[in-house]
C-alpha cells in the first residue's frame, strides 16, 4: 500500500460518508496545495 492509498483509507475511516473517489480528490487537491506552498518557499529563498 502506498502512502497515498493510506491517506485515502484514513480519510474514509474518519468520514465514512465519503466515497473513495471523493477521498482521492480531496487528498490530491491537498497534495497540490502543499506542492505550491513548497515551491513558493523555495523560490523565495533563492
Amino acid at each position: 500500500m502506498t502512502a497515498f492509498d493510506k491517506k485515502v483509507e484514513e480519510l474514509i475511516a474518519k468520514h465514512p460518508n465519503l466515497t473513495k473517489d471523493e477521498a482521492i480528490k480531496i487528498v490530491t487537491e491537498k497534495n497540490n496545495r502543499k506542492k505550491q506552498k513548497r515551491n513558493a518557499r523555495s523560490n523565495k529563498d533563492s
